[in-house]
């Protein structure tokens, strides 16, 4: 695996609840063989609004209950899916922490069979609808370039060691603050 698994990343501190990186995924996903429904979702409360997608977990739980091997691990370190596997059993739906899976019905036109050929939508072979880190995508995931105020990002293994060394840091002056005797001024 590549930088362990990368997943995206919303800071709450920053989101306003606008939902455009939703519509950027709906976007990039409204395609021929494509299902265009957002793979993240903005949740938003009194208190609080951030985005919530899949995490591409390292023992993904997904992958693990699919009986059929529709999700799995790419050597990038994403789950991905195989489409035509999936039976929608929704196992998947069940086994995600995040509530970041749905499986929907593959729009299909299925033809009533009067003079005028009208139609109706179905719900065809179920498919799996969750964030793919729009691998396909050479200026990353859609819903990171299209957030007006920066609150998305990519995590990896490199941002989580920097993020965790700085908190360090932090955690280390707030005990300085602490101490009984006078910290040594030639360290400070």
């Amino acid at each position: 695996m590549v930088d362990g698994n990368k997943f995206i990343v919303g800071d709450a501190g920053l989101c306003i609840g606008c939902r455009t990186c939703m519509a950027a995924c709906f976007d990039k996903h409204d395609i021929v063989g494509d299902v265009a429904i957002p793979r993240l979702n903005v949740v938003s409360t009194l208190k609080v609004s951030t985005p919530i997608a899949c995490r591409h977990c390292q023992d993904a739980p997904c992958a693990r209950a699919c009986p059929v091997n529709a999700l799995y691990h790419e050597d990038d370190g994403r789950v991905a899916m195989r489409e035509d596997r999936c039976i929608g059993c929704r196992s998947c739906m069940m086994a995600c922490p995040y509530g970041a899976i749905q499986i929907v019905g593959r729009p299909e036109n299925v033809y009533t069979g009067c003079a005028d050929e009208l139609f109706i939508g179905e719900a065809g072979n179920p498919y799996i609808v969750k964030c793919d880190l729009c691998h396909d995508r050479e200026d990353g995931p859609a819903c990171v370039g299209a957030c007006l105020t920066g609150a998305l990002h990519v995590q990896d293994n490199v941002s989580f060691d920097t993020s965790r060394k700085n908190k360090w840091v932090e955690a280390a002056e707030a005990a300085g603050a602490l101490s009984s005797v006078p910290l040594n001024p030639v360290l400070a």
